[in-house]
């Protein structure tokens, strides 16, 4: 299971909490009625996602910063709603309208490329996430059979058990496939944590319209300061992520980096091995085929690590990376990297050329787009392992050791994994 995918669940499961407080409304007047409720969970997800939009802002991820601050805007109406339309009539439709607009002005908002905050295409951003709103309300108030109809087209009676309109359904599976299809790996754990604050969104919507009659707003109030405050707590969460994967993560290999490496040997006590390990010919392939095909070689051989190794894997700097292994792993670090190292030969790594050596005459016909056809290339790698002793004074010496070994693995001829316990 991916990182994306496990934190996915997750999110699902603490979106899973507005419905749990929901069917314990004897717990409700209880919190309702302390005081600490009434000065701090009401402000918290303002605060929170005033951070979220912050935080984006400060990572170059305008498109974070603008979807915090829709957030904003419908927390306060949700909350603030009757103070907005006396009518209950116009209050609903006006939440209706919301749930349909919302994913729809995210699936604008995220289906634009990143720009600058203060510019013409940030300003055309968020012009266009407006859209939908306008658009919705000019139905409603001047086309209002096309409304219902376009709304609420569900051919089965739901009504009793939805108050959501069925056009919801289809808003949100067009923002599910922009989620899928965002090229940009990374802001997408954190629209995946947006797509999963769908479940808390749409039972906040669901409660405000069951309750939009209600003499008393007080449960209504309840439901959505949770429902957003649990969405709020899971878009934090994800965006710290991204600071920690800016931190920590290589962004070519999506493997951790030197600094995370350093970090964790910092904490290392005996015994604990290190392995380093060093792609054979790398300059030459770089020179050969270009820097666009090795950095997929480094791509390669870093999903292969990590495959073979799990999160043990980190890059060390240019085409050498480092495994760690800690406690009973170490005495057998030598076969695990022996292990990986055929699993890495036994690949091969295909590169996709142009075929230049053609008749004229075909040339002629595949002026346009010339097929293209795969070669084959095999990756190997040379791995130095060295051991901590209990004498051993800092990591750096283990380090050293591995890369001695490193060494000798390649003046023996390459591909091939030597340890510090080895003689010559």
């Amino acid at each position: 299971m991916s990182d994306k995918a496990r934190w996915a669940g997750i999110y699902l499961l603490i979106c899973a909490i507005p419905l749990f407080v929901y069917f314990l409304p004897p717990l409700s007047p209880e919190i309702m009625s302390h005081k600490m409720f009434t000065n701090f969970l009401v402000l918290a997800p303002y605060l929170g996602l005033f951070l979220i939009a912050i935080l984006g802002w400060q990572i170059n991820q305008t498109r974070i910063f603008w979807s915090a601050l829709l957030l904003v805007g419908l927390y306060h109406f949700f909350l603030h709603s009757s103070e907005f339309f006396e009518v209950s009539t116009t209050r609903a439709r006006s939440i209706e309208i919301i749930t349909v607009s919302y994913p729809l002005a995210l699936s604008i908002i995220y289906v634009m490329r990143e720009s600058q905050l203060w510019s013409d295409k940030s300003l055309t951003r968020v012009l266009l996430g407006l859209w939908p709103f306008l658009i919705f309300i000019g139905l409603y108030n001047w086309a209002p059979a096309i409304y219902q109809n376009l709304l609420f087209w569900s051919p089965s009676n739901t009504a009793q058990l939805f108050h959501v309109p069925a056009l919801t359904i289809l808003a949100y599976g067009i923002f599910l496939l922009v989620v899928i299809f965002e090229p940009d790996s990374k802001p997408k754990s954190y629209l995946i944590a947006l797509a999963t604050t769908t479940v808390p969104f749409l039972f906040c919507a669901q409660i405000s319209l069951i309750t939009n009659d209600s003499t008393t707003n007080t449960l209504k109030n309840f439901n959505v300061i949770v429902a957003f405050s649990v969405s709020t707590g899971i878009l934090l969460h994800a965006i710290l992520r991204l600071y920690w994967q800016k931190v920590y993560l290589d962004i070519l290999t999506e493997i951790p980096n030197r600094q995370a490496l350093n970090e964790r040997l910092m904490t290392l006590q005996h015994p604990y091995a290190l392995a380093m390990i060093d792609i054979d010919h790398f300059k030459k392939f770089n020179d050969v085929y270009g820097h666009a095909q090795g950095d997929n070689v480094l791509r390669m051989v870093a999903l292969t690590l990590k495959e073979s190794l799990g999160q043990n894997v980190y890059r060390y700097g240019g085409e050498e990376f480092c495994a760690v292994f800690t406690d009973e792993q170490a005495k057998t670090a030598h076969i695990h990297m022996e292990q990986t190292r055929r699993l890495l030969e036994k690949r091969d790594f295909h590169l996709r050329l142009f075929e230049r050596e053609k008749p004229n005459f075909i040339k002629e016909l595949t002026q346009k787009s010339e097929p293209k056809v795969e070669k084959g290339v095999q990756i190997t790698v040379s791995v130095g392992v060295a051991y901590s002793i209990p004498k051993t004074k800092s990591h750096e010496e283990v380090i050293h050791s591995a890369d001695k070994s490193l060494y000798k693995a390649k003046e023996k001829g390459r591909n091939q994994v030597v340890s510090s316990e080895e003689k010559d």
